[in-house]
């Protein structure tokens, strides 16, 4: 078995080990913050890890991974609780603000050297909005639109990754980011974009039959909703190869067999799912 093969092998297996389990976590919502902070820990982890690999204060570094997993959690419990919001006081997301405040404030008082404090500070807080805010984003989708669309969300992101890679392997010529991902081709996200189209027409026809979430996406909204996946999970993706490669990473972890890391297998849905609550919003307004 070659290299490539082995390596589609283990994508293969580890995706059918993890995806049920993913998919069986959107059948209640508290099941679902379950999974959304698991993963955010797990991302929050390897972000901090390689970004802050030679500054020391390991508590720290725990410390402020604790900070964006808890504040995800209490995000989604507020929003729950304070479901439908009746007035302009009562913002659930400004946990994300306070967290800001309480993570700087840790690393001012525990780190006295101000170049590490800087640096420490600098991607404390870009790890609260990149990886905890924007994965966080998938509470309001599934109170506001029904557990079915918000996996939706997750699952065409799958539909395009998979797309993309099998018809970049066979097709790809025309590099989108050479200088960040080279491997990122725009055959390969032209067949990721009509892979997501195809599928969503599926996806929706068993919707409709077993589910009983009120919101119905017309078939002339899948064309727009596949192409923020497409230019979005794209996009997110060379984000974070650009981030790796300013680090010098190849991968952000090994959690994952033949995916690599954490925030390796969800780049793209960091900035898909911001994406798709918006265009849900405006298409129900």
């Amino acid at each position: 078995m070659n290299e490539r093969r082995k390596e589609l092998f283990t994508r293969l297996i580890t995706a059918g080990v993890v995806a049920p389990f993913v998919v069986a976590c959107f059948a209640n919502y508290y099941s679902l913050i379950g999974l959304v902070a698991t993963v955010i820990l797990f991302a929050a982890y390897e972000y901090i890890k390689f970004t802050l690999k030679n500054d020391g204060h390991q508590v720290l570094k725990l410390a402020i991974v604790a900070i964006v997993t808890i504040t995800s959690i209490s995000y989604g419990l507020l929003l729950d609780k304070l479901y439908p919001l009746k007035d302009n006081f009562r913002m659930p997301e400004l946990i994300f603000a306070l967290s800001l405040i309480t993570s700087s404030t840790i690393i001012i008082l525990a780190v006295k050297d101000i170049t590490k404090a800087k640096r420490m500070m600098t991607n404390s807080i870009f790890s609260i909005f990149y990886i905890g805010l924007n994965l966080s984003f998938f509470y309001p989708i599934y109170i506001n639109f029904g557990g079915s669309v918000a996996l939706l969300n997750l699952t065409s992101v799958w539909v395009f990754d998979a797309g993309a890679y099998f018809f970049g392997l066979s097709f790809g010529k025309t590099r989108i980011s050479p200088a960040y991902s080279p491997k990122k081709s725009l055959e390969g996200a032209v067949g990721g974009y009509f892979s997501v189209v195809f599928f969503m027409f599926i996806y929706e026809f068993f919707r409709q039959l077993f589910t009983t979430d009120a919101i119905a996406i017309r078939p002339s909204h899948f064309f727009l909703l596949a192409m923020i996946v497409a230019v979005f999970g794209t996009i997110g993706d060379i984000v974070e190869s650009a981030i790796k490669r300013y680090h010098d990473v190849k991968d952000s972890g090994n959690i994952l067999p033949g995916h690599g890391g954490m925030l390796d297998r969800i780049d793209g849905l960091l900035f898909v799912t911001p994406m798709f609550y918006i265009f849900l919003v405006l298409l129900n307004t």
